[in-house]
Order: structure tokens, then sequence, then C-alpha cells
């Protein structure tokens, strides 16, 4: 026996599809699975990123590399006529 896995978005294709699927006798069997637990685990891990207060550790070395200087910053950046 072989095994398919379909990807289907939207609750409703989902319904119609397995309706179709079960008009079929050589389907023998249809799991359905859903990612909402994938989903709400990966928010909660964002939300409780977001609330955490940065600490300068948190971005200290981000410029190591780069030789930018202030002047270069104000010249690219406030450039009035």
């Amino acid at each position: 026996m072989d095994t398919i896995t379909l990807k289907i978005s939207g609750k409703k294709n989902v319904s119609f599809f397995i309706s179709l699927a079960e008009k079929f006798n050589f389907i023998k069997e249809i799991t359905v699975t859903t990612d909402n637990a994938e989903k709400d685990i990966n928010k909660e891990a964002i939300n409780k990123q977001a609330q955490k207060i940065p600490l300068i550790e948190d971005i200290a070395g981000l410029w190591h590399d780069n030789p930018v200087t202030i002047d270069d910053i104000r010249n690219k950046g406030w450039k009035r006529n």
C-alpha cells in the first residue's frame, strides 16, 4: 500500500476533498492533521520574544565589521537642499 501526503489550504477545501476521496473504493484510510498546534507554538515563542525588554548586550557587536561612521550616516541620510 502506498501513502500520499497532500497539503490543502482552507477547511472548505479539505471537506470537499474528503467527500470526493470517499467516492473511490480503492482509498482505504483518510487521515486529517492540522498545523494549528504548530502555529500556536510559534506565535507563543514570537510573543515571548517581543515582550522581552531588549538589553544593550543583545545588540553588542552589531557594527563590529562595518566601517560606517556617524558622519557617513549623516551625509547619506540627512541631505537637505
